[in-house]
């Protein structure tokens, strides 16, 4: 499939919620309550125009993503959801973003994205803290001083395996890795 040249393509925007529910509520059982509800409010056609899809959801916290020019139609929409699955249910717009990483950083709070203490740590000398994701040979830390991140407008410090290991034949820069 062929994909759009970026000139073509709808601009999105991310919605970071959070969920109030007094129990547990199924990432199916929400969607489909938000489904039922935009199809109430907005009927087929503007279903279709909202082009909203979940992202995310950890059971309390989400990203919704939707096009930019119907963004506030769609914060009305989750202020309308008022019960998931039975449970009584409220969602509250915690800020829209234009990407995902800004999205996760700035408006989902940083206990719930920092990892347990039984995850992995990394101790490099000047840098130390827990690996929150590992993608390929790029691993994002957060690290246990705050100070390093300070000023750069993210919470997270990017790593390579390159770094950790010190040396690899293809690894361009010092034999370090710093």
């Amino acid at each position: 499939m062929r994909s759009w040249l970026p000139v073509l393509r709808d601009r999105r925007r991310y919605i970071a919620f959070e969920l109030e529910a007094e129990d547990r509520v199924k990432r199916g059982d929400l969607i489909g309550e938000i489904r039922a509800a935009q199809t109430s409010l907005f009927g087929d056609l503007g279903s279709a125009e909202n082009r909203l899809r979940m992202i995310t959801f950890d059971g309390r916290f989400g990203l919704l993503r939707c096009t930019h020019s119907r963004t506030e139609e769609c914060r009305a929409l989750l202020a309308t959801v008022n019960s998931v699955g039975g449970t009584r249910a409220a969602i509250r717009v915690r800020g829209i973003s234009g990407s995902i990483k800004t999205a996760t950083e700035k408006y989902i709070p940083q206990s719930i994205l920092q990892p347990d203490e039984n995850k992995r740590r990394v101790d490099l000398g000047p840098v130390s803290g827990s690996v929150v994701r590992v993608i390929g040979r790029e691993i994002d830390l957060c690290p246990d001083d705050r100070k390093i991140t300070e000023g750069s407008g993210t919470r997270y410090v990017g790593l390579t395996s390159f770094d950790l290991c010190g040396e690899d034949i293809d690894a361009d820069g010092t034999s370090d890795g710093l």
